[in-house]
């Protein structure tokens, strides 16, 4: 995947629309759901995300292929969320990423209650934390599937930090879903 990526910037810096698509159609989903993890709104999440795009074509020349493509993008996109915060000097929660809807059509009524109780208790538990430890998780648990090391980098952490964090993070869950009596992992 690493490879494929520096492949297409190459394209792209050769002048290949169809290879920009490409990183286009890669990327968008997984830094608009990061985006709104942060933001919280859906017609901002989308325009920040649209100007991450755009500041990528810009700025493509700026790309060092000693670091991950991937790592480099979300880069981008924290960046432009701060600064979009900055200039509405707003402070914006953010929900756990990638809560899947799990209920299938055979799932009795019952067992859908439960479940959206837990999903609430998860995301009011996400909600309380604080915005560094909100991204953390919201990396960590990115269809991504980002390494500690890859979530350091764009966090601008060292990685010790950012495994200290987590785990502290994990363990507060705990406390909070037994103290809740919620059946859930994190």
């Amino acid at each position: 995947m690493y490879d494929d990526d520096l492949k297409l910037v190459q394209e792209v810096l050769n002048g290949s629309i169809d290879s920009f698509n490409i990183i286009v159609n890669k990327y968008e989903l997984p830094i608009l759901k990061f985006v709104y993890n942060i933001i919280k709104n859906k017609e901002t999440s989308e325009d920040i995300t649209q100007e991450v795009f755009i500041t990528l074509y810009n700025k493509l020349y700026l790309y060092k292929k000693e670091y991950k493509f991937s790592n480099w993008i979300f880069q981008i996109a924290k960046n432009k969320c701060i600064d979009y915060m900055r200039k509405y000097k707003r402070v914006y929660e953010a929900n756990i990423e990638d809560i899947k809807d799990l209920i299938s059509n055979e799932v009795s009524p019952e067992q859908s209650i439960e479940f959206k109780e837990t999903k609430k208790n998860i995301e009011k538990f996400i909600n309380s934390l604080d915005c560094i430890d909100k991204q953390i998780i919201a990396l960590r648990y990115s269809k991504e599937k980002l390494t500690f090391h890859d979530i350091a980098e764009i966090l601008n952490m060292n990685e010790s930090s950012v495994k200290r964090r987590y785990y502290k993070t994990r363990e507060k869950f705990k406390e909070y879903s037994s103290k809740n009596k919620e059946r859930c992992r994190i």
